[in-house]
């Protein structure tokens, strides 16, 4: 981690990275695991709430992404005191929350209403606390402002009913019915005074830490239906509206904000919205946003598309978080890794292994293990490491130069090529004149080694192979020595 930490800001040499404000020669790559209860504590299994919530152990999370070399959190915000995902059979049973419970009268839970005109404080402590002990160790923290998914993705009625906008569960006379009345626009004046008073706070509370970014909210709604229908057949009966326009209006109600009391800016991220009403196009709101930073997902199949198998290049229209929350939830591996960083994007892993906060008591059980992701957090810290060592800012993915498909370059000075394949076939890749140092490393090992410098006399394709001591997928770095 360079000395300056931050704040970070795009870069305007290389708009697919970060850099440090006041030190745009170097850029600044992310990456990291992430799960949905980084920040509060509530998640377990099973359909009902524990008298006590279940613990997030959060040092052990520190430690486990510092000891894997990642440097950023996706912090989660949850905004349900009761909800529950029926495919993966948890509870989210999510404290603190922003506003305190001070009745009069009980809510849902049977526990006190929420003052929803005061804040909780221990609430913005926790998440201050938690964002230092990040910088402390290195990390950045993306900050979740809102929670989409699950309002609309949860089971009804606690997807709304377990809300504490709801009208059962606050003594404001607030009452949403669903996601249209929270997150599409026009709001009602009442509650976009609640949420812009919310914003501020939370700004307030983090704005003068340097490892800061902020998100908007995660896969709120994209269109308008009558409820939620899956390509199965199956549904979700509540309501849905086209968020965009008011996450444009939390993108811009922050960075005004920012301005107005003159902090020090922080990058604010959108991140994929689900449903849609054509997949295709899913990700056009976040390209058309004004957001610093993206998440896409699925836009070709609602599977194995291409965001995980072969991860489009970053053409440098924003900095892509290439999180596997919104493409491939359930699983991810190295070889993933290697080529969303190759492509030019910064690799987030969404966790379920790390539900507890560190590494399970058996790290070989689970849908998914921690085991079965330990390939993918590995690999993410191996990138970093040698994003560290390049010119990051001078190179770009390129499709052409080589016959794998998967390069980062700055032609005539670096190079990172990936060979994707299992057998380690030898590849051909076309570089400019000169002399280079090369060096192997194997995805299935982790082990770098150094490989005979290579002299090139002129354009034409060239032939590498792997040393034999390098088996399985590999990534060559060729650097240009001094002339």
């Amino acid at each position: 981690m360079t000395e300056q930490f931050g704040p970070l800001v795009v870069s305007t040499t290389n708009p697919r990275y970060f850099t440090v404000a006041g030190a745009p020669e170097k850029a600044v790559y992310l990456t990291g695991s992430h799960v949905n209860n980084n920040l509060h504590d509530g998640l377990g299994f099973g359909p009902e709430c524990p008298e006590e919530p279940e613990r997030f152990d959060f040092d052990a999370y520190l430690e486990l992404l510092t000891e894997r070399g990642h440097n950023l959190i996706r912090f989660w915000r949850w905004e349900q005191f009761r909800g529950h995902l029926t495919p993966a059979g948890v509870h989210f049973c999510m404290t603190p929350q922003p506003w305190p419970r001070t009745g009069p009268g009980t809510a849902k839970d049977g526990k006190p209403k929420f003052d929803l005109s005061a804040f909780d404080q221990a609430y913005f402590d926790r998440l201050r606390e938690r964002v230092l002990a990040a910088g402390r160790a290195g990390i950045y923290a993306s900050v979740m402002l809102f929670e989409g998914f699950s309002l609309h993705l949860t089971a009804t009625p606690d997807n709304i009913e377990g809300h504490p906008f709801h009208a059962a569960n606050n003594v404001n006379d607030i009452g949403i019915t669903s996601i249209i009345d929270y997150q599409v626009l026009p709001l009602d004046p009442r509650i976009e005074a609640l949420q812009l008073a919310y914003i501020r706070k939370v700004i307030d509370t983090v704005h003068d830490l340097p490892n800061i970014l902020y998100e908007v909210a995660n896969e709120s709604s994209g269109h308008e239906a009558d409820s939620v229908v899956f390509p199965d057949g199956s549904s979700v009966e509540t309501p849905i509206g086209d968020t965009t326009q008011w996450q444009y209006w939390v993108i811009n109600t922050v960075k005004d904000y920012q301005r107005e009391m003159g902090y020090d800016p922080h990058p604010i991220g959108m991140t994929y919205l689900y449903p849609v009403a054509e997949l295709s196009k899913s990700n056009e709101p976040l390209w058309n946003s004004p957001a610093d930073w993206i998440s896409p997902g699925f836009d070709d199949t609602l599977g194995e598309g291409r965001w995980l198998i072969d991860p489009p290049p970053n053409d440098g229209s924003k900095v892509v978080l290439l999180d596997t929350d919104h493409f491939s939830p359930f699983s991810s591996d190295a070889l993933w890794v290697w080529k969303a960083f190759l492509r030019g994007h910064h690799p987030l892993l969404y966790d379920l292994g790390i539900l507890g906060g560190g590494v399970p008591s058996d790290p070989s059980v689970g849908n998914p293990s921690f085991d079965s992701l330990e390939p993918a957090r590995r690999a993410m810290g191996d990138t970093r490491s040698l994003a560290e060592r390049v010119n990051l800012l001078g190179m770009q993915p390129r499709t052409d130069i080589s016959s794998t498909g998967y390069a980062l370059a700055e032609p005539g000075n670096e190079y990172l090529i990936l060979q994707p394949s299992d057998a380690a076939e030898p590849f051909t890749i076309t570089l400019t004149p000169g002399a280079y140092a090369v060096e192997w490393h194997s995805l299935p090992s982790r082990e770098t080694v150094d490989g005979a410098a290579l002299t090139v006399a002129d354009n034409t394709k060239i032939t590498l192979s792997a040393p034999p001591e390098t088996t399985g997928p590999a990534v060559v770095h060729l650097q240009r020595g001094s002339s």
